[in-house]
């Protein structure tokens, strides 16, 4: 049975916080460490400790790899992930096709439109650029 009356001891948050400066949380997030920043230049430090403790956060910062740092993948050539030189090309790894089928991909969901985009061009007072790209459409069919 739970107690009724008398002093009943607040809970673990706070039920009220203080005023002004003396505030504090009373969600239960618990605020992450104020992180400095390497190689701060003069003053940079201050500020964004200040930034920082402002606004509260609740994750941690992603580690940040250094540029001069030495690879974490040694056996990973560097144009893995390209179409040109060794390693996996852009289609082994998932990220999509070459722009030549790309380009004959997009092409042919165009083509649908092509009969009102020729209709356009053939409008008095055309732009000549728009002209060219209803041409340029139609080499694809």
């Amino acid at each position: 049975m739970a107690p009724q009356g008398g002093y009943q001891s607040p809970s673990n948050p706070s039920p009220v916080s203080g005023p002004g400066r003396m505030s504090k949380r009373t969600d239960g997030v618990k605020k992450q460490a104020i992180m400095d920043m390497p190689n701060a230049e003069y003053g940079e430090q201050k500020e964004m400790r200040a930034i920082q403790g402002a606004a509260p956060m609740s994750a941690s910062m992603p580690q940040v790899t250094q540029l001069d740092a030495p690879t974490q993948r040694p056996d990973e050539p560097v144009t893995s992930g390209t179409d040109r030189g060794p390693g996996v090309d852009r289609a082994a790894i998932g990220i999509g096709s070459t722009s030549a089928d790309q380009t004959r991909i997009d092409a042919g969901q165009v083509a649908h439109y092509l009969p009102a985009l020729q209709q356009a061009a053939n409008m008095p007072g055309v732009p000549t650029s728009f002209v060219r790209f209803v041409r340029y459409l139609r080499s694809f069919n």
